[in-house]
């Protein structure tokens, strides 16, 4: 998990749109499983979901060494988020709690799910952050299989592409495609900063006009902040 957000989901959305034009980048209808622990960061990796096909099932085994969801272990690291499209399904658990301390020990930032997860109380009390749809106790391949990894997919209503920057707070997740990710979450972070120092004079009393949005002196005495040591 990320200790330092490059922004947050909500300026990173209003930049995409005002910037870029981009209007559907907040995945929608999910929940953090802790909201108090559900901020992060990182970069998508991409698993796609399909409904079970019974001749298939022994391949999805974990007890087969090269079931895909093997090679997604061997594969994850720090500052990865797994992206999961498990078709809007809320009747069976994509990921439980053993598989999740397994990410949790590689040090990935979090895991993004439009479907159903398992074991809820236990991957809360690993510290993993985790958004998901529904809670659901059967397993995943009562209803569904891992078909691919690393392909664009469609999550809460978005399209991600793998890479592409994944950003999640209290708020929601924003999905910032890969190649904007240099101009976008600077200047997203740069504004959070510029508001959380106009939240600050608005909290002592002032009025918005020349706050917000700010005006010359304004952007003046933020360079004067900046200077004297503000963060």
């Amino acid at each position: 998990m990320t200790a330092l957000l490059p922004a947050t989901a909500a300026t990173v959305t209003t930049l995409l749109l005002k910037n870029h034009g981009l209007r559907n980048t907040a995945v929608r209808g999910l929940r953090p499983n802790d909201a108090a622990a559900c901020s992060f960061a990182g970069r998508a990796v991409t698993l796609r979901y399909l409904p079970v096909r019974d001749d298939l099932l022994a391949a999805q085994s974990l007890s087969n060494p090269t079931a895909l969801m093997h090679r997604v272990l061997d594969r994850v690291g720090p500052g990865d988020v797994l992206v999961i499209d498990a078709l809007g399904r809320e009747d069976a658990g994509i990921l439980g709690d053993v598989i999740c301390a397994r990410l949790k020990v590689q040090g990935v930032a979090g895991v993004v799910c439009d479907g159903a997860m398992r074991d809820v109380a236990e991957i809360r009390a690993l510290g993993l952050p985790l958004f998901l749809k529904a809670a659901s106790p059967p397993p995943s391949f009562v209803q569904l299989m891992l078909q691919d990894v690393d392909l664009p997919v469609a999550c809460g209503g978005v399209t991600v592409f793998p890479g592409d920057s994944v950003v999640a707070d209290e708020d929601g997740v924003a999905i910032c495609p890969a190649h904007l990710a240099e101009a976008v979450l600077p200047a997203a972070a740069e504004q959070d900063r510029v508001e959380r120092y106009i939240r600050e004079r608005v909290l002592r009393g002032e009025k918005l006009k020349g706050l917000y949005p700010p005006n010359a002196e304004t952007n003046a005495a933020y360079a004067a902040w900046l200077a004297a040591g503000a963060t």
